[in-house]
């Protein structure tokens, strides 16, 4: 099996290259994907079930911007689905600050907003962040400190 539920054979579509990858498995048994691009910019798509195909990667919408630049240094991506259908979104945004978003069940966006830092009023700015989610709905930030 190739892990899309297609014996023997590969799948192969368009490429798509970029220095940061992140997954999460989705309630209803889909997957998600977050990516930054070559261009600097985050994407994202959904495998859908039960035929496998995928969405395609498409680019949220940025804070100021039609698309999400995000940094390529270490860890600066992550995704978590929810027991409701959510996928919330963390990324170092190219000003070294952590941005958050959500991608409702019904594939709309909320806006990007800066995640606080530890004094809970200035901007977090961070090398590495990842995010979690636990079963009754809640998610769980970590992020390593670059300020």
């Amino acid at each position: 099996m190739d892990g899309l539920g297609t014996p023997g054979r590969l799948r192969r579509g368009p490429t798509f290259s970029g220095p940061a990858l992140a997954i999460t498995g989705m309630a209803d048994g889909s997957s998600q994907v977050l990516a930054i691009g070559l261009d600097g910019m985050v994407y994202q798509q959904q495998l859908w079930r039960p035929d496998g195909s995928w969405t395609g990667f498409r680019p949220p919408r940025g804070v100021t911007t039609a698309t999400m630049g995000a940094s390529a240094i270490g860890i600066a991506i992550g995704i978590a689905g929810t027991p409701d259908g959510a996928a919330h979104v963390v990324a170092v945004g190219l000003d070294g600050r952590i941005w958050y978003d959500v991608r409702r069940p019904d594939g709309s966006w909320t806006p990007f907003s800066r995640i606080p830092g530890p004094n809970g009023r200035d901007p977090f700015p961070a090398g590495q962040v990842r995010i979690t989610a636990l079963r009754d709905g809640s998610t769980h930030v970590t992020a390593i400190s670059a300020g």
